[in-house]
């Protein structure tokens, strides 16, 4: 989810004999672009920013949202419910966040970073930042949200996933969280 012309996806072509691998994105032209130039082998789809994915339910085993919940800032719990719904049984999902530990990195090790300098100049962001369940930048599809990773923990069980691991810096500065559906 959220595989924009392909970026990440064309790495999986050594396994497009082995499983059916789909992408999804809300931006149309990226994804036109891919189907022009990666289907076959892999099969995409335009979705949008509302919770709903054109697959009937249980039909993955294995769904990956790398820096697309860093961008979700009003239905995050929504997406999550329609990601469960679409997961197998036993399926595991693989997500990408900003979380507590991303401002410890932005603010130290990619402080040089273009993201940093942004956040530095940012005044609400530098008022919140300390103490925050969710923090939202910007009300659009540009948006950059950040999750107190003990919110973000709780939210994913309280949506009926078990977390398997949490990895700092696993997608440069951003947090990844691998969960199980239960």
């Amino acid at each position: 989810m959220g595989c924009g012309a392909g970026r990440m996806l064309r790495h999986l072509h050594h396994l497009s004999q082995l499983c059916e691998i789909w992408g999804t994105d809300i931006n149309s032209p990226q994804v036109t672009w891919a189907k022009k130039y990666l289907s076959p082998p892999f099969h995409l789809a335009t979705t949008t920013t509302i919770p709903h994915l054109p697959f009937e339910d249980r039909y993955f085993n294995f769904i990956y949202c790398g820096s697309v919940f860093t961008h979700i800032e009003d239905l995050a719990e929504a997406w999550l419910c329609e990601l469960k719904r679409v997961l197998s049984p036993g399926g595991r999902l693989y997500i990408t966040i900003h979380d507590n530990y991303t401002i410890e990195l932005l603010q130290s090790k990619y402080k040089d970073h273009w993201f940093a300098k942004q956040l530095s100049r940012d005044i609400f962001f530098n008022e919140s930042k300390e103490d925050f369940e969710v923090l939202v930048l910007g009300r659009d599809a540009l948006s950059n949200v950040f999750y107190n990773r003990e919110y973000f923990t709780r939210l994913m069980q309280a949506t009926g996933f078990k977390i398997f691991s949490i990895t700092q810096e696993a997608y440069a500065y951003q947090t990844a969280v691998l969960v199980e559906k239960t």
